[in-house]
């Protein structure tokens, strides 16, 4: 059989492949994979803070973006998972397509809930912020120290002409961009 690997595709065992995705559409193919019977879907995701125009926000996204993980028979389910929306092929390089079980099972562990939660780095100590929303907006800072409560920080901010600490709401600040950005 062509494409065989080193662990030799065997007609009656399931293994795991890498399948490419529409872009933005990892979910979808997830979803409607996990539906057919005898294929395991594992879609790692990221829970990360980006600045939108209403102010900050958490979205949750592919770890790997176009790219999703599901284990099923080659010989039985092969046109059936190539076809599935969302879908475009099959990932594989020299001939070889299996993902070897411990590298997924590694990543799962490293994942419990299959998600992992990305720090604002507004919050971090140091961090050079700029306030997008509230009265302060449009000035900058450096945060000092996030507090107990997590959902608020303390920055050192420097106002006409001194340098003074307030508390700020985490909601309210993001990492100020780069000089020449």
């Amino acid at each position: 059989m062509a494409g065989r690997t080193e662990h030799s595709e065997s007609e009656s065992s399931s293994y795991w492949y890498c399948l490419r995705t529409q872009t933005k559409r990892e979910h979808i193919a997830s979803s409607i994979l996990s539906t057919v019977e005898n294929v395991e879907v594992f879609c790692p995701r990221i829970s990360q803070v980006k600045k939108t125009r209403a102010g900050k926000k958490r979205f949750v996204e592919a770890m790997f973006p176009s790219y999703i993980f599901a284990k099923f028979n080659y010989a039985e389910k092969c046109r059936l998972v190539m076809y599935s929306q969302g879908v475009t092929r099959i990932v594989e390089q020299g001939g070889r397509r299996v993902v070897p079980e411990r590298i997924i099972n590694e990543l799962k562990e490293s994942l419990p809930e299959g998600i992992v939660i990305a720090p604002d780095p507004s919050l971090e100590a140091g961090a050079k912020i700029e306030f997008v929303s509230g009265s302060l907006k449009g000035l900058n800072a450096k945060v000092l120290a996030q507090l107990p409560s997590g959902q608020r920080v303390q920055v050192l901010l420097d106002f006409l002409g001194r340098e003074i600490q307030i508390e700020a709401d985490a909601s309210d600040i993001m990492l100020a961009p780069e000089p020449g950005n």
